[in-house]
């Protein structure tokens, strides 16, 4: 981990909500190394397995975590199954209204919190030593692109199991929050396809970076604004870990909050479709930034047809 410097450990600071709300306003981001109880994280990773193991994702080896069995990765079809199976686990939704962290929240916003009903499970392979990670790239979660349309929330991002530097794990840009929003390049993948060829987020290179190794039960919380992202998975492992939203009762989002998470995702493949579609290459001839543009509109708006892509064109081209 030479080139990132360590993650500041706030468990100390648990009982001084002052202390909370100062250290997130300067860094962007709060880590506790264990503020959930590991017997909890432990009964979801768990089930999470049985699941893998249901698919052959994982082999029934009896090992405790999840050890990747080699050969390709799951297709589509399969990966949807997984994550539908996985987030109508009453145990996964249990850990994202886990009190320790409605407390920690609570008292960084001064006020009573909900949780958000998209919730998402980051499942992630093995990759080649000079491979990137095989997931989102460095990207803030208030990127108007990713259609949420809230004016402030906040992620909670939990290790489910033993993570080193070897399996990777969250890393944070501390301050990038209070640069405003950064423009991030491409847009997020809808499907395990587009992951392969497309991709999205920051130049990793213009921002300072914080890590971890995390145990089962850390949690990181941070701002809409702050900077983060997936580092490689260079184990023999498939690393598990989640990502849950919240933010004040009283303040407002848009449909994604309110949906399920493998819901979005088939909603975003629609919209994808249509604006991949020859239909609307020869009808619009539309720029790759105007795409961009409908894109969002689109998926704000939880419409996928081509009559409303073709529209927008006229509207923003």
């Amino acid at each position: 981990m030479s080139d990132f410097t360590a993650m500041v450990d706030s468990s100390g600071s648990l009982n001084d909500a002052a202390q909370l709300r100062n250290r997130i306003e300067v860094d962007g981001y709060l880590f506790f190394r264990q503020l959930v109880d590991g017997g909890c994280v432990t009964e979801v990773k768990q089930e999470i397995m049985e699941i893998l193991r249901k698919y052959f994702i994982i082999e029934d080896d009896g090992a405790p975590d999840p050890m990747w069995s080699g050969g390709p990765q799951p297709t589509e079809v399969e990966y949807m199954e997984v994550y539908d199976s996985i987030v109508d686990l009453e145990s996964f939704q249990r850990l994202a209204h886990a009190p320790q962290i409605i407390a920690v929240l609570e008292a960084v916003c001064g006020e009573e919190v909900q949780v958000w009903e998209q919730q998402l499970i980051r499942i992630v392979y093995p990759a080649e030593k000079v491979a990137a990670a095989n997931a989102i790239g460095a990207h803030q979660d208030g990127d108007p692109k990713l259609g949420y349309k809230a004016s402030r929330f906040y992620t909670g991002w939990i290790s489910l199991m033993q993570i080193d530097a070897t399996v990777g794990g969250l890393a944070v840009a501390p301050g990038s929050h209070t640069k405003g929003l950064l423009k991030s390049q491409g847009n997020v993948a809808s499907s395990t396809a587009m992951n392969q060829s497309l991709t999205y987020g920051l130049d990793v290179t213009k921002l300072k970076w914080a890590t971890a190794e995390f145990i089962p039960g850390s949690v990181v919380l941070f701002s809409h604004r702050t900077a983060h992202r997936g580092l490689p998975n260079h184990s023999d492992r498939i690393r598990l870990s989640c990502d849950y939203r919240y933010q004040a009762r009283e303040d407002s989002a848009s449909w994604l909050a309110h949906t399920r998470g493998p819901d979005v995702r088939r909603t975003a493949q629609k919209i994808d479709e249509v604006l991949s579609s020859r239909a609307f290459y020869v009808t619009t001839r539309a720029t790759p930034d105007l795409i961009d543009k409908i894109r969002q509109c689109m998926l704000e708006e939880r419409n996928s047809t081509l009559g409303r892509a073709q529209k927008l064109a006229l509207d923003l081209g």
